[in-house]
């Protein structure tokens, strides 16, 4: 198998970032809700199986999804190392989370579950083609050989839009109730961990906060529950309002 490689993640970022980036040249990639995936495929010379897919946390994910597996070997020979997100797409066409949460209910997926839920990867790195390590090179030009390469792919296997159209992208997120871009470097390598050359938008904001009251409708308070009081723990520890639910 090629050598594996340290995810590089994003920092985060606002929506009021977003044309400083695109000022910058920024290019915006969609940020797909899914299971990030670094996809090894070693070479055909190599002894079967070709194929490796491991998670954040090394989870190993090759025998959950055999239909990603199967379109993997089906490439030409060389070596790749694919940085990817994997997700189940909705009847639209576009990712959903909660199907793909109901995909990896089974650590080894029945066929009838695979028909059912089939999985797609969404590719938007390239870090090894051949025996050529890409990460050196800009993200501009890695993105150009993720293009040619996907010309021969077959379905599940597909590119994650990407475009220097901040507007564009954004209108499409906020038309398909996506989860945000990632706004990327044009001359940016990839370096494992996180980084500035990186930056994540969502385009609904959460947070975690405690529940510190529940106020109940009625005179008695015996009614339907009508609201929660939420708080965030503030650097000191005490308790900060911020509104209610």
């Amino acid at each position: 198998m090629p050598v594996r490689v340290r995810f590089m993640l994003a920092e985060r970022g606002t929506v009021a970032d977003l044309e400083r980036l695109a000022g910058h040249g920024f290019y915006f990639d969609l940020k797909v809700d899914g299971i990030r995936a670094m996809v090894e495929l070693s070479g055909a010379r190599h002894p079967a199986p070709r194929v490796a897919m491991h998670s954040r946390n090394d989870l190993d994910l090759t025998r959950r999804f055999p239909e990603l597996v199967e379109a993997l070997e089906s490439l030409d020979e060389r070596a790749l190392v694919l940085d990817a997100e994997i997700a189940v797409r909705a009847s639209d066409g576009m990712p959903s989370w909660p199907l793909t949460q109901r995909r990896t209910a089974q650590s080894t997926p029945s066929a009838s579950l695979v028909k059912e839920l089939p999985a797609s990867l969404f590719v938007f790195d390239v870090l090894t083609l051949g025996r050529d390590d890409t990460t050196g090179l800009t993200f501009q030009r890695r993105r150009d050989l993720l293009e040619q390469l996907a010309d021969e792919w077959p379905s599940p296997l597909t590119l994650t839009p990407c475009t220097r159209d901040v507007s564009a992208i954004w209108d499409f997120v906020g038309t398909h109730h996506l989860e945000g871009v990632i706004a990327k470097a044009p001359l940016s390598r990839y370096r494992p961990g996180r980084s500035s050359d990186w930056v994540k938008v969502k385009a609904v904001q959460s947070l975690t906060c405690l529940v510190g009251g529940v106020q109940w409708a009625g005179a008695e308070g015996l009614g339907a529950l009508r609201s929660l009081h939420l708080y965030l723990v503030g650097e000191s520890g005490e308790l900060v309002p911020v509104g209610k639910a």
